[in-house]
């Protein structure tokens, strides 16, 4: 007995979620509109090409060019020292004709900590790496001060000057003369 009611309420329950659906039909159920995607505008229904009568020729359009880009870089600020960083720079420049190394170290160390995206204190810190004759790591610097001078012609010039330093002390002098030939080109734009 309790398994035919339970069968009961099964039936009674898929017809009463059958009546609730919507006959099927052939035609798509209506759709609510949507948005078009982010940073496009409405579409607009494109009109069908015409075609012109016999004996008349379609109208020509000309269209003007586009303006030519501006092979020019943009010139930004040359940098510069702060003057905490200068009086710094100043120190490690004494440090290193003196022949304390690594006094320098920290004094340019420290000029970083207070400007650390500041190209001419890398240039100056690939300067004193190649003093201590750490040429690889004097080029890592350079091309750090080249990546952050990006529009300063004097620092990314002095940076290029700096790794052909670099790779003429280990013997890689093709590559030196073309980052040579780029200081050059950089120092007279």
């Amino acid at each position: 007995m309790r398994r035919l009611k339970r069968l009961i309420w099964a039936a009674l329950l898929i017809v009463t979620a059958g009546c609730s659906l919507q006959p099927f039909s052939k035609a798509p159920p209506p759709t609510a509109p949507t948005s078009p995607p982010a940073g496009q505008g409405p579409s607009v229904p494109t009109p069908p090409p015409t075609v012109p009568p016999p004996g008349q020729t379609e109208p020509v359009i000309e269209t003007t060019p586009p303006p030519p880009i501006p092979k020019e870089r943009p010139k930004v600020t040359p940098a510069h020292l702060s003057p905490a960083s200068q009086a710094l720079v100043t120190q490690a420049q004494a440090q290193r004709k003196r022949g304390d190394l690594p006094g320098a170290t920290v004094s340019l160390e420290r000029a970083l900590r207070i400007e650390p995206s500041n190209p001419l204190l890398w240039i100056e810190l690939g300067r004193l790496r190649m003093d201590q004759r750490n040429f690889a790591q004097a080029e890592a610097m350079g091309r750090k001060a080249l990546a952050m001078a990006a529009g300063d012609d004097r620092a990314q010039s002095a940076a290029w000057q700096l790794i052909a330093d670099s790779l003429k002390a280990r013997g890689r002098n093709p590559e030196a003369e073309e980052a040579v030939e780029k200081s050059r080109e950089l120092a007279h734009s």
